[in-house]
């Protein structure tokens, strides 16, 4: 079984945005487990190499072949059930990365959800929140 769901939250332009995968896996939690968080294992799927501190407050870096560089912070872990980080490139939309695994009758329920997350930057009126900030970029570019 796989599915995959693209969901607005809101019919507002800052709604939350995600992007959510099912699969049911022939393998139990905790193998599942192993392979999000070591780290030469999740480089072996992820395409690239990946270096993972699975621990609240842990960095994660993500090094993908052809790609910019990802870094972030491990936000939540909940051993062989959950776990949550935070990333971004130097110059791309910061997203939050979740794993929750759940036993099934033959093996593993595995949803893995992004979902892009506010970010503000500075201008002459304080901080703008995306996506205003993105509107805000373009009036200016405009404008010049």
């Amino acid at each position: 079984m796989v599915a995959l769901i693209l969901r607005t939250m809101s019919n507002e332009p800052n709604g939350e945005v995600a992007i959510e995968r099912e699969v049911e896996l022939m393998a139990s939690p905790e193998q599942i487990w192993e392979r999000i968080t070591d780290s030469s294992m999740i480089s072996e799927w992820m395409g690239g190499d990946v270096e993972i501190e699975p621990r609240p407050g842990g960095r994660i870096t993500f090094s993908p072949e052809g790609g910019p560089g990802v870094w972030g912070t491990v936000e939540e872990v909940v051993q062989h059930e959950r776990i949550q980080w935070s990333w971004r490139t130097d110059d791309g939309q910061p997203s939050l990365i979740e794993f929750e695994l759940s036993p099934a009758e033959d093996g593993t329920i595995v949803i893995v959800r992004e979902t892009l997350l506010p970010w503000r930057i500075s201008g002459p009126d304080g901080f703008t929140e995306w996506p205003e900030a993105s509107a805000w970029s373009s009036n200016a570019l405009n404008a010049a």
